[in-house]
């Protein structure tokens, strides 16, 4: 039986145990992901199909198992289900976590994750006619036509890109732990958005893509789009994500429990989906429950997840800048901020008073009498003349420290904290114009008074904002006053020289500055205290939003009665003193994260209406059934794989399911093993399915005896062959194709019309088998390979049918040995090779 149908491409030594998924074959690059345990965790490593690793990476801190993965239509990106119950996107260049996908919180706990799925949408035939406008698909006068035209935003430091020591002097592939994404608060982790796209959000970003000016320009790949990522967990709930990311609810296809979902499919030219649900472990329906996500065929729902990610985008930009402008002047865990050099430099002053001088510290009295009457303390003399801190280098960084805080807060807060706050509220004010739509605006459910809130906080925002630029400015104006104080006095006191020292200094704002700044700066009101909580009215702002038409009525209103004898004076709001602003919380930090939390609220629920409007029907198509079908079965099959398409020739609907269902040794078949081959098409009206057995035994000729064979792993491969690995009784492995579309199916036939179950519908087969009723044949292997392992135990196998990426590869029970096929190769050809792990 030795047979070198195929071309062996690899095989590898694994130094350590691995699991080979069912899926982990990239669909259209000569790629394979291995999962690999260490200790208690689970690591990812993509190989290349001619056996060299890539590298190798710890997907997650939190994780402890891989539960499976999905590769994402366009073959950049790989998604891995973890458990604990978590989703990660990994870029497939090396491995870095693009984003970590939050499962939305329910009402009861999430239990184990069982599978992952990633459908594309077909897309349909572009128009002849060029979008000369390139519009694509805004709007013309909606927030994101609007953000097209505006200024974009600064961009700010991507800390994800930054290099270490590890990563430049790395070897090739030799890296453990891959660049990880920054790390998301929650509530921009929960968001549900789509792939973030900050130009949208009218954020600039430095594009890395080559363009006309230096000869190439790169297409825009769009597979992505609108596709579907699926997540499956133990109590039969399905979870669903747009594109990949956007997240859609969930939805739950049966009430008993526990419910588990074996398979799905999704129809590639609409939102449907086909599941088939594991009712207990003990049965998995035969027909699908068919699931339609009719609201995905609306433009609207794209058009509001598209909002929802570029408020995530402003909101996450916003959260960033204000978390800068604390850590240049509050400080953070790795650098002191702007506001402690002052009181830093007085309390140092005032230690040296008491320890050397023995006197009660009165810092900013002795300032205040140098400043007013020129004559210094010998404390203070001594200390401006000696301290390290007045050295012209210790007063430049001091001076340096400062300016450059100042100057962030005033640029900041003017050049992108505000405008970033103007976007974000043409953002909800269409939001808000949503809410107050009927029909399928409404089904949305837009919380308006949530909406109505982060209005308020926004215009909170924006004035807080465009003061701290105020603030920032008259301080900086106040410090270099002080600076230049300080430089005249530490002169004037030290050794005469013959240039003359001049006053360049106001004391009225180095006073100033002593007051109110040196030892507690008015601006860290900004990053302290609650909530702010002021109205308009508080800061002299009218309650009521003025328009020009209403400005001009009151002008001219007053132009006719006023008395042309008079001079116009201004009138002083009622209730309102400059005083008044000091008791006014400031703190943008509290400010900004109770904004960002509750705009996200404003598009938490609207996001889960897919799923929410989801027509779910059980058992799609017309019931089957026969005697034995109520019954449980008396055995459990140890392999079932599927295979799901659409019968393009008729326009009503129907699929073709094609099944694999292995049978293990049963008493009343006399311990013979067989494996099902199930053909059923089924549309909205009727089902149809027929059946056709093969008995695990070969023979080559007529000549030759038949040999029984333990059939290990099968996976389908393409529309006309599956690839299977089965062992002789002689413990030799091989792997082979058998082509199942040219089998002789026969109708199964059904009495009643109870519910069947595929575990029946093999019993049944059996049955009617062992009572003569039917026959069956043997496995017609049409091409083979031996396997060097895999002589004892089970194997894993994982294939790939596309054309072009024809491969199949197979782990044996250990883990320790990967060998890749070509199932494409010349007969005979030599084309081995053996690798180790670690080259």
């Amino acid at each position: 039986m030795d047979s070198n149908d195929f071309a062996s491409l690899a095989a590898v030594t694994l130094q350590a145990p691995s699991r080979l998924l069912v899926s982990a074959c990239c669909p259209d690059k000569d790629l394979l992901v291995l999962v690999t345990r260490l200790g208690t965790h689970d690591r990812m490593s993509l190989w290349k199909i001619q056996g060299v690793k890539t590298w190798e990476i710890d997907v997650s801190v939190d994780s402890e198992r891989i539960v499976g993965i999905a590769w994402s239509p366009d073959g950049q990106t790989i998604a891995v289900a973890h458990d604990p119950p978590s989703i990660t996107l990994h870029s497939i260049q090396d491995g870095h976590s693009e984003r970590v996908i939050s499962i939305p919180c329910s009402d009861e706990p999430i239990p184990h994750l069982t599978d992952i799925w990633w459908f594309p949408q077909e897309k349909p035939e572009k128009s002849p006619i060029p979008d000369i406008f390139r519009r694509n698909n805004v709007i013309t006068g909606s927030a994101h036509s609007v953000l097209r035209i505006l200024p974009q935003l600064d961009a700010l430091q991507d800390k994800s890109k930054q290099s270490t020591a590890t990563d430049l002097f790395a070897f090739q592939g030799s890296q453990t732990t891959a660049r990880r994404a920054p790390a998301l608060p929650d509530v921009i982790k929960s968001w549900p958005s789509l792939q973030p796209d900050p130009g949208a959000a009218s954020i600039n970003v430095p594009n890395t893509n080559r363009t006309t000016e230096n000869g190439i320009t790169d297409d825009v790949d769009d597979a992505n789009i609108d596709s579907i990522l699926a997540v499956a967990d133990r109590s039969g709930r399905l979870w669903c994500f747009l594109d990949g990311s956007y997240s859609m609810g969930s939805l739950k296809l049966s009430n008993s429990n526990p419910t588990t979902i074996t398979s799905l499919f999704k129809n590639p030219k609409s939102p449907v989906l086909l599941a088939y649900p594991n009712h207990g472990g003990v049965f998995t329906d035969l027909l699908p429950t068919h699931v339609s996500l009719s609201l995905l065929q609306e433009s609207k729902f794209r058009d509001f997840a598209k909002l929802s990610t570029t408020a995530r985008e402003l909101c996450w930009y916003v959260l960033r800048i204000v978390e800068e402008m604390s850590a240049a002047w509050m400080g953070s865990d790795t650098n002191t901020g702007a506001r402690e050099l002052g009181s830093k430099w007085l309390a140092t002053y005032e230690a040296k008073q008491q320890a050397d001088y023995h006197v009660k510290p009165t810092g900013i009295l002795d300032l205040t009498t140098l400043l007013v009457t020129d004559r210094a303390t010998e404390a203070l003399a001594d200390y401006l003349g000696s301290s390290p801190q007045m050295s012209e280098r210790g007063m430049q960084k001091w001076e340096a420290a400062v300016t450059d805080a100042l100057v962030k807060l005033r640029d900041y807060s003017q050049r992108r904290l505000v405008p970033a706050c103007e976007r974000l509220h043409l953002v909800l004010e269409e939001v808000r114009g949503w809410a107050s739509l009927p029909g399928i605006y409404a089904a949305f459910e837009i919380p308006s008074e949530i909406v109505n809130q982060c209005l308020a906080m926004l215009k909170q925002t924006i004035l807080l904002g465009s003061w701290l630029t105020a603030a920032a400015r008259r301080e900086h104006s106040r410090f270099k006053e002080f600076m230049a104080w300080l430089r005249y006095e530490t002169v004037r006191l030290g050794p005469p020289t013959d240039t003359p020292n001049l006053l360049r200094h106001d004391i009225l704002e180095v006073n100033q500055y002593l007051m109110s700044v040196l030892e507690k700066s008015v601006i860290d009101k900004w990053f302290m205290g609650p909530v702010p909580t002021f109205a308009p009215q508080d800061l002299g702002i009218p309650g009521h939003d003025l328009t020009a038409r209403d400005a001009l009525e009151r002008a001219r209103e007053y132009l006719e009665h006023r008395d042309p004898s008079e001079t116009p004076v201004a009138v002083p709001l009622d209730g309102f003193n400059d005083k008044s602003l000091d008791s006014i919380e400031r703190n943008l930090s509290a400010l900004i994260g109770a904004l960002a939390s509750s705009c996200r609220e404003v598009f938490d629920r609207p996001s889960a209406i897919v799923t929410r409007a989801a027509r779910i029907s059980p058992n799609f198509g017309s019931d089957l059934g026969q005697n034995a079908a109520s019954s449980h079965p008396t055995h459990q099959t140890s392999l079932i794989r599927e295979r799901t398409t659409v019968d393009t020739s008729r326009e009503d609907g129907c699929y073709v399911q094609y099944l694999m269902i292995h049978a293990p040794p049963a008493s009343t078949s006399e311990h013979r093993s067989f494996v099902n081959f199930v053909r059923q098409r089924y549309g909205r009206d009727n089902s149809h399915v027929e059946l056709a057995v093969l008995e695990c035994c070969l023979r080559r000729s007529e000549e030759e005896d038949v040999v029984g064979v333990d059939l290990l792993a099968l996976e389908f491969f393409d529309d006309e062959t599956v690839v299977i690995v089965y062992r002789t009784d002689r413990g030799e492995a091989y792997i082979g194709t058998i082509c199942y579309s040219d089998l002789e199916y026969v109708d199964f036939q059904s009495v009643g019309y109870v519910r069947i179950s595929r575990e029946s519908l093999t019993e049944s087969a059996l049955q009617s088998l062992n009572a003569g009723q039917s026959r069956s044949a043997y496995l017609p292997i049409k091409q083979s390979r031996g396997l060097k392992r895999c002589r004892s135990g089970a194997v894993s196998l994982a294939v790939n049918g596309r054309v072009g990426r024809r491969v199949a590869c197979v782990l044996d029970n250990e883990g320790t040995t990967l060998e890749t096929f070509d199932l494409e190769g010349d007969e005979g050809e030599e084309g081995d090779t053996t690798l180790d792990e670690d080259r």
